[in-house]
């Protein structure tokens, strides 16, 4: 029996051994040695060169697409560790979400200067170098909601075009404080802020903000918040304060300020049945309208608005100064032309003006 199993053995290695030798027989005998040689020589220095960086797999995976006339870049959820520097210089959309980035550093963004809409959010950021985003100047939106942030950096809040700021799920400990630095009133012409679930005392102090319309804080023990806090917030519409924290006398006054504002598109807490303790509760009245920061807001506005409507008069001014210099200008060429032809018939024709009595007595001499 063991001997009929060994002989089966041997023939299997017999066939198998033959197999594998006729199979590489016909692979080097059919090829050609200097292709193998290529190929193989290719693996590795493409291997090699990936090592090294020479090669990014992350630009492979990046997908360019447009988005509304703008070239908006995908970068998302690639375990990127930095911003990656290989983009095409005229992204105006990028997508850095869900990524493993740390740290933005000040040459992160210095080659995206287009950048209009910035996706930061589901990352690890925990600092930011001065003067990262200071180039920005076409920046619209930024979005650094969920990272590991604790404030603002400053420079954001100086940007020119920036509309929308989202900053929700950071533990902002630091903002407050930090924003004592800030020089206001802020460049940034902010039209939606979002602060919910940051851990916030009080809503950020910017100073005047009069494009700021909506506002959303929601998720933050509010502890020092006041009616004052919404002077410089003259054309708010729209405040989410749902589960906030706030004492039961700030929260009752609020409520009703937001009435008196009517500033229909607001949630907010759901205070607690009035008790002794609002005995001690100054009566609410539209305190916010007599600050000398809410007519500054308003004042803001106004001069806003005559800024551009001189602007505007301005640019008509110019723009009918230019026609009516090109329509001078055309009618001068014109004349010039004019002349030259008559110059250029005197030239042909020198005896077509000539006196017929000078002919004459030209031929009697």
């Amino acid at each position: 029996m063991l001997n009929s199993i060994s002989g089966l053995v041997f023939l299997w290695e017999q066939s198998y051994s033959s197999f594998y030798g006729r199979l590489l027989e016909f692979f080097f005998c059919n090829m050609d040695l200097r292709i193998i040689i290529l190929q193989i020589s290719y693996i590795i220095i493409f291997a090699k060169m990936l090592a090294f960086g020479f090669i990014s797999q992350d630009e492979r995976k990046c997908k360019y697409l447009k988005v509304d006339r703008l070239l908006k870049i995908k970068c998302f959820d690639m375990n990127l560790r930095e911003v990656p520097q290989f983009l095409s210089t005229s992204v105006e959309v990028l997508d850095l979400a869900f990524n493993r980035i740390k740290k933005l550093k000040r040459h992160s963004f210095e080659r995206y200067g287009k950048i209009k809409y910035l996706l930061l959010y589901e990352n690890m950021i925990q600092s930011v170098e001065p003067d990262t985003f200071a180039h920005l100047s076409s920046l619209q939106e930024i979005d650094l909601s969920n990272n590991a942030l604790l404030t603002i950096p400053l420079e954001i809040f100086q940007l020119p075009s920036l509309r929308n700021l989202y900053v929700d799920s950071n533990d902002l400990i630091n903002l407050n404080s930090d924003l004592k630095k800030l020089d206001k009133p802020i460049q940034a012409p902010l039209e939606y802020l979002n602060v919910a679930e940051c851990g916030l005392q009080d809503l950020p102090d910017m100073g005047i903000v009069p494009n700021l319309w909506q506002i959303n804080a929601s998720s933050n023990p509010l502890k020092e918040i006041t009616t004052e806090t919404f002077a410089t917030m003259c054309h708010l519409k729209s405040i989410d304060l749902l589960k906030t924290q706030m004492p039961n006398c700030a929260c009752h006054q609020i409520v009703e300020y937001v009435n008196l504002r009517k500033i229909k598109n607001s949630f907010l807490p759901i205070c607690k049945t009035p008790g002794a303790e609002l005995d001690e509760c100054p009566p609410l009245y539209n305190i916010t309208v007599g600050l000398p920061e809410f007519e500054q807001c308003n004042q803001a506005t106004l001069n806003a608005a005559a800024r551009s409507t001189w602007l505007t008069i301005a640019g008509c001014l110019c723009g009918a100064f230019l026609v009516l210099l090109t329509v001078l200008y055309c009618i001068n060429r014109r004349k010039r032309r004019k002349e030259k032809k008559k110059e250029k018939k005197r030239f042909i024709n020198p005896t077509s003006n000539a006196n017929p009595q000078d002919e004459l007595l030209c031929d009697n001499a």
